[in-house]
């Protein structure tokens, strides 16, 4: 009798789980763009980037290289190095469908780098963020990749960030960057 109610209870709670997991998909998901997307920003070898040690600029990419710039990890899934490459001030739209584009290959790494479009808020008690990402596996040859994000604007504020992050040492070359956003696709 305790086995098949310890069953059952069982089989309850990994139902509620995985209907708590489809739920929690859903709300991150992003969805689909109405139109074809705009380009609202193309970052070209003039623009500054954020984060200034460890970037150097090689023909037509940005060359990132990864050290341990923070020696103070609070946290062990803390990456080795966080690079902000670029950021801009959030879309004019009121809700859109944001994509990073670029060009990039990974060289004399352990561990895929990822690279990531984030939403950043200053609030009174700190930054909150939010990102979609995109691993960069090693490779010799630079591939093409796109990252896509759900912008809903709010009363805060926000920046549109390219964030960079490294979990081992290694050198990330990434070009043609570009920004763009399309209306969201309304739901039937």
């Amino acid at each position: 009798m305790f086995d098949e109610l310890f069953k059952n209870l069982t089989g309850l709670i990994g139902s509620k789980v995985q209907e708590a997991a489809k739920e929690l998909e859903k709300r991150l998901a992003v969805p689909e763009p109405a139109e074809p997307f705009t380009l609202i920003c193309q970052f070209t070898m003039a623009d500054p980037t954020i984060t200034k040690g460890g970037i150097a600029i090689v023909g037509e990419s940005w060359k990132v290289e990864a050290y341990d710039d923070n020696s103070l990890r609070l946290i062990d899934n803390e990456p080795l190095r966080k690079v902000i490459l670029f950021e801009i001030a959030e879309p004019t739209d009121p809700e859109c469908v944001l994509a990073c584009r670029f060009q990039a290959k990974a060289l004399h790494t352990e561990k895929a780098i990822t690279v990531k479009l984030g939403l950043c808020k200053q609030r009174q008690v700190g930054t909150t963020a939010k990102a979609w990402s995109k691993s960069v596996s090693p490779t010799e040859d630079f591939h093409s990749f796109e990252i896509r994000a759900h912008f809903k604007q709010d009363t805060t504020p926000a920046k549109v960030q390219v964030i960079i992050e490294f979990e081992s040492s290694g050198i990330l070359e990434i070009r043609n960057i570009e920004l763009l956003q399309a209306p969201v696709k309304l739901q039937a």
